[in-house]
């Protein structure tokens, strides 16, 4: 995918309710479906087809196929879940506050590099 248009993180807001962190975390995401899914997998093409700009993420999140596979995916999700205990869940969402907050961290250090150019 390396030559082809990629989209931003802006591009994603919409989705995230004008949360940068969040869409900046939402490409990361994207991304690593991208490059680590297998190549037959649906979420590949999927996210590959959202990062070109080919296609939003809520158009994609239509198409047969990628639902179905998003589906899966959710299920599979909430099971994982459900199966651990409280407190690791507890853990899990510290981390993912703290994941964000680096997102955050990062899109600010950014801004202050490009305002100091």
């Amino acid at each position: 995918m390396s030559d082809e248009l990629r989209i931003g993180d802006a591009d994603l807001t919409n989705i995230t309710g004008g949360d940068q962190a969040r869409a900046r975390s939402l490409r990361k995401a994207l991304q690593k479906l991208a490059d680590d899914r297998a190549p037959d997998d649906p979420l590949r093409e999927m996210a590959r087809e959202v990062l070109s700009g080919r296609a939003g993420l809520r158009e994609a999140a239509r198409v047969p196929a990628y639902a179905e596979a998003l589906g899966d995916r959710m299920v599979q999700g909430f099971r994982e879940y459900h199966s651990v205990s409280p407190t690791e869940r507890a853990n899990q969402e510290a981390a993912a506050r703290a994941y964000l907050a680096e997102q955050a961290a990062e899109i600010e250090k950014e801004r202050s590099a490009q305002g100091a150019s």
